[in-house]
């Protein structure tokens, strides 16, 4: 700073020094002049002292005014440029940022002045950046979705956006700052994980990321995600906490429907009785359902989810049809609907009908391929039964003189003669070939039809045109794909000549009675007209009797109604189908189904039914249905009998593990304890005694150790994975070097073994394995163990071979029971369970072991993992 500067104020201030210097001087010197006056000598009169007095007091006084005169004009432009100073002090201090002293004086005061102004200029400045990013920050407050919040924890303040606000349905601000507590709007379920969260972020600065439920100003909670982050001051102590809420309530709900969705549609999957399957193809997985397999007979851990294990079930006739069907179907992108035969667990072939549909994506190549299958064995079967039924009553149907033809899938399956001698010529065979190919192209049922009856003039193979009554029908209405019978009645006599008619009845009579099943014509009222003589042997009613009958008195009473519905619907619609019970001797009835059709006689409508005894049918199905039953009844005993096993070698192993081991860590304790105390006592032979007691209570420890461990290797959860067996090979070759360092045995192992299985437990499996081989070439100087793998009918078999002491195959049934021994235990000592656990590790995993062995030339293990 430069002194020069501040000059005139120096002077100033010198100047007021110097009149304050020349006061008291003055006033000094009055004084002194008045003491000298004052003395003995000078004393006059009274009247000179009081002149004294006063002249003393009118030149102090005159010093003291013109001392401050001179005081007041030196200070008086000071004390204006402070109090501007002062005044604009007050100014800014109230916001009033614009204030600017303005003082270009080369003092102290006037430096003050332009820092002061410098000061104001940078203090607007700064306060106009903040209000920019303060605008900036509440544009960004107001335009995210978020609701935002700010916690000075030292202050203990809390700002909450309106955003936030709004969010949970408040509009006033006062309002919301009376009703709203964080702590006590959250869920009561939510409180104390969220608030334990809260905590662990500010104390030991955990994330805080977490979804909760806050209630809001209705009363009903809602989803947000909150997320905040804590500010920590240099001890370590949060001193400010802020973050942000999203509301994830649309979230949530979609979360739920799917999950809700998901469900339903897993035990539609569950509860269906058709199984699904779902065909992977960009990442190779293929899904059976377990109703699918159960299905097949097979349990859902039996059978794979893989399609090789799915095409393995299928006829070996029908693999390649079912291919080709499924390569058009990718390639055409037509209906998938096939029917195959696949081989059930019990060694059968069962019909089952595919119908799905694949899945392309934007290149047009197929991703995904799924879809259900219908066991329709059943159906086949009647079908079949319908063939051998047709089989066994042809000779009677080829004297009929009308033409019987059955379809099956627009082909025809079987004929009569009398079809044969008018559509096809001689000795020509008409199975396999559509109606079409015969000149009847205009026989078909039309989509939702189930039967056709009409009237039409076809042309015969030897191409004379002749009227003919046709009459169509599904077999099973509900089921297209049972066939449908197409009846032809040659009526060309009928319509040339009404005599001929006459003529014709009693032949025509002799045939509906001879037809099986049973047949009647009746009037509209339900009066029979005509009938056959299974009708009259069925319910027993005499020939004589009959004329006379209403149709419904021959049915169960409580067939009847139904019935009558049945015949009032065939008047309306011209035909129906319905179940009824004919009545007979005992009081059950017998079952039948009746086919009626309206047809106009001369005008008139009549109906003519026919009826086919389903008694077996339904027997079959209430022996399926008992089956059915039973096998529920011993699925549900077989659970209860296992979960029991389950309970009881649980207990059993608890006892072993406990109850079993500290009886024989006593005997042991003991025989050692009185061997080491008393061994001068004691002689050779009770020494002996006492180390056979040592030797069979290490046995039985070891016997209880190996029963343990076969236990948990059948009650341990399965984990699978990929992994090179040859790694647990090294790992287990080296274990039995350690162990055994004076032996030399070669081992041979490939560098890669690939396996997917359990970890754990094939290395259990194949540490038994090793060791059985170490074991019993401990005999042999040149120890050989080969591990390796071959394939085998297109499978994977690994092996363990050895050329130790071997055994006779004659025994190896009982190589893989507990407690099995085919050597003695002096030679090759063990427990006899290590290739009990080893059988029941590989068939958890779904495969077979067996074993290829000769007395004195070593043994060979194989198994498969399935």
């Amino acid at each position: 700073m430069n002194p020069r500067r501040f000059a005139p104020t120096r002077l100033r201030i010198a100047l007021i020094g110097l009149v304050i210097t020349i006061q008291c001087l003055t006033i000094l010197g009055i004084a002194l002049a008045s003491w000298q006056w004052l003395t003995p000598d000078a004393i006059g009169t009274p009247a000179d002292y009081d002149r004294y007095w006063q002249r003393m007091l009118l030149v102090g006084g005159i010093a003291v005014v013109l001392s401050g005169l001179i005081v007041a004009l030196a200070t008086t432009p000071l004390i204006r440029r402070l109090q501007r100073l002062r005044e604009a002090g007050k100014r800014f201090a109230k916001g009033q940022l614009k204030v600017r002293i303005q003082d270009d004086a080369p003092d102290e005061i006037g430096e003050l002045g332009r820092s002061f102004d410098q000061m104001a200029e940078q203090l607007a400045y700064q306060f106009k950046r903040m209000r920019g990013k303060d605008a900036r920050l509440s544009l960004v407050i107001e335009g995210t979705s978020d609701g935002i919040w700010d916690w000075d924890l030292l202050a203990n303040e809390v700002y909450f956006s309106p955003r936030f606000r709004k969010l949970l349905g408040y509009t006033d601000e006062a309002e919301f700052r009376r009703g709203f507590f964080f702590s006590t709007a959250l869920h009561p379920d939510d409180r104390e994980r969220v608030l334990s969260a809260q905590y662990a972020h500010l104390e030991h600065k955990s994330p805080f990321d977490e979804s909760y439920r806050l209630r809001c100003r209705d009363g009903n909670y809602r989803w947000f995600r909150g997320r905040g982050q804590a500010r920590w001051n240099k001890e370590g102590k949060a001193d400010r906490y802020a973050g942000s809420i999203t509301d994830i309530q649309a979230q949530k709900q979609s979360e739920a429907a799917r999950r809700e969705s998901e469900e339903r549609l897993y035990y539609a999957i569950r509860g269906s009785s058709d199984g699904i399957w779902d065909w992977n193809l960009r990442l190779e997985r293929y899904y059976m359902s377990p109703r699918y397999k159960q299905l097949l007979g097979y349990r859902d851990d039996e059978l794979p989810n893989q399609r090789d294990s799915f095409l393995a079930l299928i006829h070996p006739d029908d693999r390649e049809r079912i291919e080709a069907a499924v390569t058009s179907h990718f390639t055409t992108r037509d209906p998938y609907d096939v029917a195959c035969r696949l081989r059930h667990k019990d060694g059968s072939y069962r019909w089952f009908r595919h119908r799905g549909e694949a899945v392309w994506d934007d290149a047009g190549d197929v991703v995904r391929f799924a879809g259900a299958s219908s066991d329709i064995t059943e159906q086949r079967q009647a079908q079949e039964s319908i063939r051998a039924l047709l089989t066994e009553k042809q000779a009677i149907l080829d004297n009929v003189p009308v033409g019987i033809v059955f379809v099956e899938s627009q082909r025809i399956a079987n004929a009569n003669q009398r079809f044969l001698e008018w559509f096809a010529s001689s000795g020509e065979s008409v199975s396999g070939e559509s109606l079409a190919q015969l000149g009847l192209q205009s026989l078909q049922l039309a989509a939702g039809e189930s039967q056709v009856t009409r009237e039409m003039q076809l042309a015969r193979h030897d191409g004379v045109r002749r009227w003919f009554y046709v009459t169509g029908r599904l077999i099973k209405p509900d089921t297209p794909d049972a066939g449908a019978l197409w009846i032809f009645a040659d009526t060309t006599d009928l319509k040339t000549t009404s005599a001929a008619l006459r003529d014709a009845h009693g032949l025509s009579d002799a045939v509906v009675k001879s037809l099986p099943g049973v047949f009647f014509l009746l009037e509209a009222s339900g009066r029979i007209l005509r009938w056959n003589h299974n009708l009259e042997n069925v319910t027993g009613t005499p020939a004589e009797q009959m004329e006379h009958l209403i149709i419904r008195s021959l049915f169960h009473p409580d067939d009847r109604l139904n019935f009558q519905s049945a015949l009032m619907q065939a008047l309306r619609t011209e035909h129906a189908t319905i179940d009824a019970r004919l009545s007979a001797t005992d009081d059950a009835g017998i079952p039948y189904v009746f086919t009626i059709i309206r047809v106009e006689l001369q005008g008139v409508s009549h109906l003519v039914g026919v009826g086919v005894d389903i008694s077996k049918r339904l027997a079959a199905e209430r022996e399926v249905q008992a089956l059915n039953t039973a096998l529920e009844t011993r699925v549900r005993e077989r659970t209860a009998e296992l979960t029991v096993a389950n309970q009881e070698l649980e207990s059993f192993s608890y006892s072993v593990s406990h109850d079993l081991s500290a009886p024989l860590r006593g005997i042991d304790g003991f025989s050692r304890m009185l061997e080491e105390d008393y061994r001068p006592q004691l002689d050779p032979n009770a020494l002996g005694y006492l180390q056979r007691i040592r030797s069979a209570t290490h046995r039985m420890q070891q016997l209880i150790d190996d029963l343990l461990k076969l236990s948990r290797v059948t009650r341990d959860e399965m984990r699978r994975s990929d992994f090179n067996l040859a790694t647990l090979v090294h790992d287990i070759e080296a274990e039995l070097r350690q162990e055994q360092p004076e032996r030399s045995v070669s081992l041979s192992v490939p560098d890669e073994l690939p396996v997917h299985g359990d970890r754990s437990l094939l290395r259990i499996a194949m540490s038994n394995l090793i060791r059985n081989a170490w074991k019993f070439t401990s005999q042999n100087p040149s120890a050989r163990l080969e591990i390796g793998c071959l394939q085998q009918d297109g499978e994977t078999v690994y092996f363990a071979k050895d050329n130790g002491a071997g055994f006779d195959m004659r025994y190896a049934s009982k190589l893989f029971c507990a407690f099995q021994r085919l050597h003695r235990e002096s030679d090759y000592p063990g427990t006899g369970i290590g290739l009990a656990t080893v059988s029941r590790i590989i068939h958890r995993h779904g495969g077979r072991v067996w074993a290829d062995a000769q007395v004195g030339r070593g043994a060979t293990f194989f198994f498969t993992l399935g």
